[in-house]
């Protein structure tokens, strides 16, 4: 019964196979030739995927039997029924990749993720122009998976560095399908996007590779595509914000690498053109609202509105508390002109925002860097650390500096003694929490910087001080945000290259201020290591 059962559905097969192999209309309408871009190289080859009778699958299981497939993932057809096999066997891929993917879906709602493995490597092996597939092996293993594995007894009997190995092994597969999946699919973003965005919020992989990703999902055609609801209630396509943009800029912010951020957001975003005189003075006067935030908070543009609506003992007051009030005024205007601009309010706040918080100790982390004399850099370096803490804190010694002229400004405009305290101090709070994020990020590299001066000069006592400094701060940020998988990978490179133990004070210490709502990470000073010459 059973043999009858085989060569029935042998003879099938066969018969399928030889209709299909008289149809040439029919190969022709299951064939598409793809054109596959090097997006390094720029170097352009033909792909030519069947969706007749090929037989790629069948030469993937061959090499796999050789030992030659190198993929993360094995490709194993048991999983196919025998109805299935006729179906590959007449040319009918995509149905059959279609039937798997329902039933992936299945174990998918199951809760069975293991059994769907198998399913999704012969899904995007038998329809590797099936977008979602890809998309969802590389989410489901860098997330469901990576978060199942230490609930695992199994796992958890074997300890945490066994947990750590298996959850990166988990995103390294689900990265894998995201890089194939691109590269099969290379004329369309979404792929190139998710395979950036993987590595810098789930690997903590903020670099050069990532920004490339994300530069080459931005330059397809479809990167900016949406889909909208028109006046007759039908869905149509229609260009949207330059969202892939933003990212990029982001990114820059989070490196961070906050002179990359700037020109991204002036040059390419905003359209300011630097060979343009009239372009550098509009950021020339964007600059300058960063420095009137940096020295009044954010709510500098009260100050012009207060002086162009005063009568004249209003004005002559508020000029002897802001001798440059008129340039303040127009910075403020230029701002708004380029906000009011479709696509550009984003990147015109987030440009003077980091101007604002951070430009000061890049500045003098910038002298350090370019400083010969060695004493010189190290004060410089020094004193970026003790700004950007600063920062993170308000103290005015650093960052709002001139807040006392804010509250004569508001005294000024009638608000109440105690409209005025709350005001300022609602404004130290925001600085305080907005500055964290990407304050932390910036604190550590300057450790990591005064690190590498310090071994530089052949000091290795201090050059300790200082990564042990980085390694607590970089746990600051992993202790305040679960996600900032950037500060988890970098504080496991530290404990991996020098054995540092989990700072528990510091665990408890932003523990505790989770129970006021916002979690404040940022350090109450910055240690003087002291000089090592």
């Amino acid at each position: 019964m059973q043999l009858n059962k085989w060569g029935v559905l042998g003879l099938a097969g066969l018969l399928l196979v030889s209709y299909n192999l008289t149809q040439p209309g029919l190969l022709k309408l299951r064939n598409n030739e793809t054109k596959i871009v090097d997006p390094i190289s720029g170097l352009k080859t033909n792909k030519r995927e069947g969706y007749g009778p090929s037989l790629e699958w069948l030469d993937r299981l061959a090499r796999a039997s050789r030992g030659e497939d190198k993929t993360r993932v094995k490709l194993n057809f048991s999983v196919l029924s025998s109805l299935m096999v006729a179906g590959l066997a007449s040319g009918f891929k995509s149905q059959v990749a279609n039937l798997l993917w329902m039933k992936s879906d299945e174990y998918w709602h199951e809760g069975l993720f293991t059994r769907q493995v198998p399913l999704m490597e012969a899904v995007v092996t038998l329809d590797p122009q099936f977008i979602d597939a890809w998309s969802t092996a590389g989410w489901h293993w860098a997330y469901n998976i990576y978060a199942d594995i230490p609930s695992n007894p199994d796992n958890k009997a074997k300890g945490e560095k066994y947990i750590r190995a298996k959850q990166e092994d988990a995103v390294a597969t689900g990265l894998d399908y995201l890089d194939r999946g691109s590269q099969m699919n290379p004329d369309t973003y979404r792929l190139w996007f998710e395979y950036g965005w993987t590595r810098a919020e789930k690997a903590g992989l903020y670099d050069d590779k990532t920004l490339e990703l994300y530069k080459i999902a931005r330059q397809q055609s479809d990167a900016r595509t949406i889909e909208v609801t028109d006046k007759n209630n039908q869905i149509v396509k229609k260009n949207g914000l330059d969202i892939m943009g933003r990212t990029i800029g982001h990114l820059y912010e989070r490196m961070p690498q906050f002179h990359e951020a700037l020109d991204h957001y002036a040059i390419d975003l905003m359209g300011l053109d630097p060979k343009k005189p009239e372009d550098l003075e509009k950021r020339r006067l964007l600059d300058l609202n960063g420095q009137y935030w940096h020295l009044y908070g954010s709510e500098y543009p009260v100050i012009g509105d207060v002086y162009t609506k005063g009568d004249a003992v209003t004005k002559a007051q508020v000029k002897h508390l802001v001798p440059d009030v008129e340039q303040l005024i127009r910075a403020y205007k230029m701002r708004q002109t380029i906000a009011a601009q479709e696509g550009r309010d984003q990147p015109v706040g987030a440009y003077i925002s980091i101007t604002a918080r951070y430009m000061a100790a890049q500045q003098l982390a910038d002298q350090a860097e370019h400083e010969t004399n060695p004493r010189t850099a190290h004060a410089d370096l020094q004193e970026a650390i003790n700004t950007i803490t600063g920062v993170m804190n308000a103290n005015p010694k650093y960052h709002l500096q001139k807040m006392p002229v804010m509250a004569k400004i508001y005294e000024l405009r009638g608000d109440a003694p105690d409209a005025i305290k709350a005001q300022l101090e609602n404004l130290r709070q925001t600085e305080k929490t907005s500055s964290q994020d990407l304050g932390l990020h910036f604190l550590a590299t300057l450790y990591q910087k005064a690190e590498a001066q310090a071994a530089q000069s052949g000091n290795k006592t201090t050059a300790a001080k200082f990564a042990l400094e980085a390694y607590r701060t970089w746990y600051r940020s992993r202790e305040r945000d679960a996600l900032d998988f950037y500060a988890l990978r970098q504080t496991r490179l530290y404990e991996d290259k020098y054995g540092f133990p989990a700072p528990q004070d510091i665990i408890t210490e932003i523990k505790a201020t989770r129970r006021t709502g916002v979690p404040n990470a940022a350090p109450a000073d910055a240690p003087s290591i002291g000089s090592y010459y």
